[in-house]
C-alpha cells in the first residue's frame, strides 16, 4: 500500500490495513519465537486466550521487529517521526464455544494519552479469517472521539455497537493492521480448528505523554525522541486489562 493511500484510510476509516509486511520466511521465524512464548504462558483461559504483555521481554526476534524500519515507516505515516512504545501483547486466540472473547470497545479509556495519538499495529503471524475470530471494526467511529462508558464492560455501548454490525478485517500472516484507540473495535471467538496469532504493537508520538505518567508504559523510543521524557515516566508502572 502506498503511504499517501495509507494515511487516507486511516483518516477517513480510523484503520488502515498493510498487506504482506513480512515475507513468508520471516513470519516463520516470528511465530515460532510466539510459539515459545505462549507455551510459556498457557494454557489458555475459558475464552480460549492465551496472552502476555511484552514479547520483546522474551525474544531478541520480536524486540528487532519493534525496531524493524517497515514497521516504523508505515508507523511515521501516521504518527509522525517520533515514535514511543507503549507495550506490545501476544494474543493467541484457541477454538472455543464461547461468545467473546473481545465485546466492542475503544481503547483509550484503558491507556489514555494527552494528545489522543495511540494506535495499535496488529502483527499476524497467522491468518486470521472471519471463522478465527478476526478484528471487527466500525469504520469512521474514531470520529466520535472519547465516548463514554465504551470499555469492554460496558453493555450499553455493546447494544449501540453490536458484533453483527461490525465490519471484520480478515488478514493473511505477514500482514499489519493499524487502528486509532477511539476506532471502535472487537473480535468474536474463534470457531476454526487453527489458532489465531497476533501481537499488538501500542505507539504513540513523542509529542504526546500518557495522561497518567505512573500508568503502565514501556516508554521505548522507537524512532525520534520522546519531548515529554522524565523521572516520572519510569516509575514501576500499573498494568491495565489486556484488551483487543
Amino acid at each position: 500500500m502506498e503511504y499517501q493511500a495509507l494515511r487516507r484510510d486511516f483518516e477517513e476509516n480510523g484503520y488502515c490495513v498493510a498487506r504482506s509486511v513480512f515475507p513468508s520466511e520471516e513470519v516463520a521465524e516470528l511465530e515460532e519465537e510466539f510459539d515459545r512464548i505462549a507455551q510459556r504462558c498457557g494454557p489458555a483461559n475459558d475464552s480460549g486466550i492465551i496472552s502476555t504483555r511484552n514479547v520483546h521481554q522474551y525474544s531478541a526476534r520480536w524486540m528487532r521487529l519493534i525496531l524493524d524500519d517497515r514497521l516504523l515507516d508505515l508507523t511515521e505515516q501516521l504518527i509522525g517521526p517520533d515514535i514511543v512504545l507503549n507495550h506490545t501483547t501476544l494474543f493467541q486466540k484457541e477454538r472455543t464455544g464461547a461468545v467473546g472473547p473481545f465485546r466492542m470497545h475503544q481503547d483509550w479509556s484503558y491507556l489514555p494519552t494527552v494528545s489522543d495519538t495511540m494506535i495499535g499495529a496488529m502483527v499476524h503471524v497467522s491468518d486470521a479469517t472471519e471463522e478465527m475470530g478476526c478484528l471487527r471494526v466500525y469504520p469512521g467511529s474514531h470520529k466520535h472521539g472519547r465516548i463514554q462508558n465504551s470499555s469492554a464492560n460496558d453493555k450499553a455501548f455493546h447494544e449501540r455497537f453490536s458484533f453483527e454490525a461490525a465490519t471484520p478485517i480478515e488478514a493473511r500472516a505477514g500482514d499489519l493492521i493499524f487502528f486509532h484507540y477511539f476506532t471502535v473495535h472487537g473480535s468474536v471467538s474463534n470457531q476454526s480448528k487453527r489458532p489465531r496469532k497476533v501481537v499488538f504493537v501500542r505507539m504513540f508520538s513523542g509529542n504526546d505523554r500518557k495522561e497518567d505518567p505512573h500508568q503502565f508504559a514501556e516508554n521505548l523510543v522507537l524512532r525520534g525522541w520522546n519531548h515529554h521524557a522524565s523521572p516520572a515516566t519510569t516509575t514501576q508502572a500499573v498494568s491495565q486489562p489486556s484488551t483487543e
